[in-house]
């Protein structure tokens, strides 16, 4: 098999950030918390130099219409055990980048516990809400939980590296590890209509993108390390035309993961295709789909029945391509009756250490489980 450092070059050299060197009035380069109020009210070209946010602060950046908005240097947290986000973005028509050499640190392992939200209190790192809007460059490190929440319409989201390598079990301190640590989440609050996700690096310790609401979405051009994979996450919400593609998933314990929750209310999975996608070593399942999801602390198995609530039409993979570790199970299938629909996969080949195939209540079209 590849090594982490072959994963990690081939992630360097294919996917590496674009970054930025900018200049602004000086009046709108902000080098205290407290001048953040003040200059994003009244400046469009903004530069974050080196900020330090007091413990159980929050900092909320308004946009005006027509910002470009810039990190440079360290932008770092006190800790403080409450949920946050540490920061909200928000605007339209705005552009947001990541100075060369500039670090989003959210100092993780001041809060990891191993338990991720079932433990100790711990802030999600980013709230975006925003229309009309570009993010470039990002450079995110440990974040003390959720990455990056996200609810757009017309956002493009490219060349982010996000790494909480440093959360890894076996790297970080015994019952110290990150959990939870979700990279980019189109979450279910408002909608996201026209979101495209491409050219980024994400080392995590959950899903490496998830998509619980959404419509006209593309994801691609993305290595994802140590992650739970690219995750469909249906709940009360319609997630319809979606596209990921050209990807690499490394060392996840699901590198295609499709699941509907079975306390949540009606939904709809709609058109959602994977193309081109490669998984190497995953750790439990190469693919899953699974109509019987519930939200519970690392360790325990999702054994419910499933629930045919949030139907899933038109699941197309094509040209996935891989392999799971000793253990795992390729291609993993639990549906409800009456609850999946015209599915279609298409040289679909996972390899796995003489473990058979589980396909419950569907088989796709032109597959042979």
């Amino acid at each position: 098999m590849m090594s982490v450092f072959v994963y990690t070059l081939f992630a360097y050299f294919s996917f590496i950030p674009v970054s930025y060197q900018t200049r602004v009035e000086e009046g709108c380069l902000v080098k205290e918390f407290e001048e953040v109020n003040n200059v994003t009210n009244n400046c469009k070209d903004i530069i974050l130099d080196n900020l330090s946010i007091p413990g159980g602060e929050q900092l909320i950046l308004n946009l005006n219409e027509g910002s470009t908005l810039t990190f440079r240097g360290n932008t770092s947290f006190n800790f403080c055990a409450w949920t946050g986000p540490l920061i909200t973005i928000s605007g339209n028509n705005i552009k947001v980048i990541g100075e060369k050499d500039s670090v989003i640190d959210g100092r993780g392992p001041l809060w990891w516990d191993g338990q991720g939200t079932w433990g100790g209190k711990k802030p999600r790192l980013l709230k975006i809400q925003v229309t009309n809007a570009i993010f470039d460059g990002l450079n995110i490190k440990d974040c003390p939980a959720l990455c990056a929440m996200v609810n757009g319409e017309n956002l493009v989201i490219r060349n982010w590296f996000i790494n909480i390598l440093e959360g890894d079990e076996g790297v970080a301190p015994e019952n110290h590890f990150a959990h939870n640590t979700d990279g980019i989440n189109l979450a279910i609050f408002e909608p996201n209509e026209n979101v495209t996700i491409e050219n980024c690096v994400i080392y995590n310790q959950d899903d490496c993108i998830a998509i619980a609401r959404g419509k006209n979405v593309t994801v691609r051009n993305l290595f994802c390390h140590g992650s739970h994979g690219l995750t469909i996450s249906g709940t009360n919400s319609t997630i319809e035309d979606v596209l990921f593609e050209n990807s690499i998933i490394t060392m996840a314990e699901n590198g295609i993961h499709v699941k509907t929750h079975v306390l949540d209310g009606d939904g709809l999975i709609k058109n959602v295709v994977y193309r081109n996608i490669t998984i190497l070593d995953a750790k439990n399942y190469g693919i899953s789909v699974e109509q019987n999801y519930l939200n519970l602390p690392a360790g325990q198995p999702q054994d419910g029945p499933p629930s045919n609530h949030i139907p899933i039409y038109n699941l197309s993979m094509q040209n996935i391509y891989g392999n799971v570790l000793s253990g795992g199970i390729p291609v993993f299938i639990l549906c409800a009756d009456e609850g999946c629909f015209d599915w279609k996969w298409e040289n679909v080949n996972i390899l796995g250490d003489n473990q058979n195939n589980n396909c419950t209540g569907y088989v796709p079209k032109e597959y042979e489980c």
